[in-house]
């Protein structure tokens, strides 16, 4: 079966490689991931492993850097060609001088969740509780500012604890270093 969203992010990264990316050692191009969440990833494994870039000319280098911020960063600094990024950390770095842009989307959603303790029952019990968080500017910490605000409370209403990715996230709150943290579909604990 083939999928439109992928064949769009191919000729997106397509177009966007004949515009001139950036090229590493041997002509190779690299595409930074940013997530470690299979949710986030997959498109770009398979369209990897499956032979669909090479198919359409493209010499892609599949790099993980954890976070939007950081991959931004790095590709304004030129040591990647793409970067699988949320786009508030796009445009933060295009407001901050980055000659960059939005070539295509995974998704059009943000598909997160909050998981903790199970003593945390409603939204409000989230106040006062210590959260999990991964660097600002990240779609997890885009998705829990937004969700804290739907749920009436700010920021300032948690403890916010940088941890990393969504496996650390995970077992912080697993392990109950921490009370609670966001994760996509692919990470919620059953229960």
């Amino acid at each position: 079966m083939k999928s439109p969203r992928l064949h769009a992010i191919l000729l997106a990264l397509f177009l966007a490689f004949v515009m001139g990316p950036t090229q590493g050692v041997e002509g190779k191009s690299y595409l930074a991931y940013i997530s470690d969440s299979p949710t986030s990833t997959a498109a770009y494994w398979v369209a990897k492993d499956g032979g669909i870039f090479a198919k359409y000319g493209l010499d892609l280098e599949l790099i993980f850097i954890s976070g939007s911020t950081r991959g931004i960063q790095s590709l304004i600094a030129g040591d990647v060609s793409f970067v699988g990024a949320i786009g508030t950390a796009v445009i933060n770095g295009r407001l901050a001088g980055g000659d960059i842009a939005i070539i295509s989307s995974l998704t059009n959603t943000l598909p997160y969740y909050i998981i903790g303790k199970p003593s945390i029952k409603s939204p409000e019990n989230l106040k006062g509780k210590t959260a999990a968080v991964h660097i600002p500017g990240t779609s997890a910490d885009f998705a829990l500012r937004l969700a804290l605000t739907r749920a009436g409370l700010s920021y300032k209403d948690i403890k916010a604890v940088t941890v990393g990715g969504s496996p650390a996230r995970i077992a912080s709150v697993i392990t109950g270093q921490l009370d609670f943290t966001i994760v996509q579909d692919a990470e919620k604990i059953p229960g």
